[in-house]
């Protein structure tokens, strides 16, 4: 199973040039630095208290960006709020990007490739390798907004995402962004995934997705670009 920042990451590809979509540019690493949290708070490894984020279980995941995350907080001299740790993971995100699509090479999903710029500089790209993981995530989605299946907390987490790092038209058509958008506010507000931490989760989610949108709008819209 995919992490949900590993999910946010595909979608924010283009899945033909391998780099990040345009919209997404300046706010995919916030997303990322917040879906992190978000996942680690699904696993009770993190939680809030007095709004600040704080340990619950200190074992590690088994993916190495979340565990480098979680170890982040755990050395932290002093608890943070959700904002502050996305604005400061922020400036580590460009790393663990890279080591997320590496992972998603690994598994198969993406290829790496090596691109020349002006015959001088190269860049590597991530165009996909194996679709289905994907159109398995957009089916999830879909599903979610205008099917029968009700979201869990992770993909009620991914909807919220999606919408804070302006990927509505990379994961819905024209006809479908509209009643999207509405009905990702409704969801989120609402919180009828239900789980075991909700109250936690819920706190998490409303926290993340504010973070990220403060963080990407102060950006001025720089902190991305195209690349991957």
């Amino acid at each position: 199973m995919l992490t949900i920042p590993e999910e946010l990451l595909l979608l924010a590809l283009n899945d033909d040039k391998g780099t990040v979509v345009f919209s997404a540019g300046s706010s995919l690493n916030y997303g990322l630095a917040g879906a992190a949290l978000a996942e680690l708070t699904i696993e009770e490894r993190i939680g809030l208290e007095d709004k600040k984020v704080v340990v619950i279980d200190e074992t590690p995941t088994g993916n190495k960006v979340n565990d480098a995350v979680l170890q982040q907080v755990i050395e932290a001299r002093k608890p943070k709020s959700v904002k502050r740790w996305v604005q400061s993971m922020n400036y580590r995100m460009g790393q663990w990007r890279k080591d997320m699509l590496r992972d998603l090479v690994d598994k198969g999903v993406l290829e790496e490739k090596e691109q020349k710029i002006l015959w001088v500089f190269s860049r590597n790209t991530y165009p996909t390798e194996r679709d289905v993981p994907e159109q398995q995530i957009r089916q999830r989605v879909h599903a979610s907004i205008f099917g029968d299946q009700k979201p869990d907390a992770r993909t009620a987490m991914l909807l919220s995402l999606i919408k804070a790092c302006n990927l509505i038209n990379e994961v819905f058509s024209t006809r479908e962004k509209k009643e999207a958008k509405k009905r990702i506010d409704q969801i989120s507000k609402n919180n009828d995934y239900g789980d075991a931490v909700k109250v936690s989760i819920d706190a998490m989610q409303t926290a993340v997705i504010a973070a990220c949108a403060a963080a990407a709008a102060s950006s001025g819209g720089n902190g991305g670009g195209g690349g991957a």
